[in-house]
């Protein structure tokens, strides 16, 4: 279980990271892979999920039944990260269908965002991964930042809309990549 796991943790990684990179180079086949994976991820939650659950029914060592416990725990949060890569590719696909462009100042928050996003998916995976405590210990500490900027962001995309800077429906498809990089 636990490789496993540790693949769909890497696989999960891989998928966000490719989905933010569609925000800024948009391809067809690229969107689709991310949802192909997306079904991937959601067969690993699945198979491992059943399997666990079994396996939990089972007379456990109490250290086997804590590391059953937290593979289910986890299972779902990789596979949520699978999710919001799956959200981003639809908000791409929406920026490209509908040649949306955000202003310099609304891209710069987005880039410094979506770096902070890298690096607590990063985190979280090597930490798990590697069963690293210290590694873990560094990512709240860096979604408390991430919250703050989403935030702040938030509070500079009201003051872009009052200014007539940017459109509404520049803002939708803002909103919709703030709360998919928050979450």
């Amino acid at each position: 279980c636990r490789l496993t796991i540790n693949s769909m943790a890497r696989t999960s990684r891989d998928n966000i990271c490719s989905a933010m990179t569609l925000l800024f180079s948009y391809e067809e086949e690229q969107a689709k892979e991310i949802e192909r994976t997306e079904d991937l991820v959601d067969r690993y939650e699945d198979k491992l999920g059943t399997y666990l659950m079994k396996l939990t029914r089972a007379e456990l060592s109490r250290s086997d039944s804590e590391s059953a416990a937290k593979y289910l725990h986890t299972l779902s949060d990789f596979e949520r990260i699978s999710d919001h890569a799956m959200n981003l590719a639809e908000v791409a696909r929406e920026i490209y269908e509908k040649d949306i462009r955000f202003t310099d100042a609304a891209q710069r928050e987005l880039d410094v965002l979506r770096t902070a996003v890298s690096e607590i998916v990063s985190l979280v995976v090597g930490a798990f991964i590697g069963n690293d405590l210290e590694m873990a210990l560094r990512v709240e500490p860096l979604e408390d930042t991430i919250d703050g900027l989403c935030d702040e962001m938030k509070l500079h995309h009201v003051d872009r809309l009052q200014k007539g800077v940017c459109t509404l429906s520049q803002g939708f498809v803002f909103n919709d990549l703030l709360t998919n990089y928050e979450r």
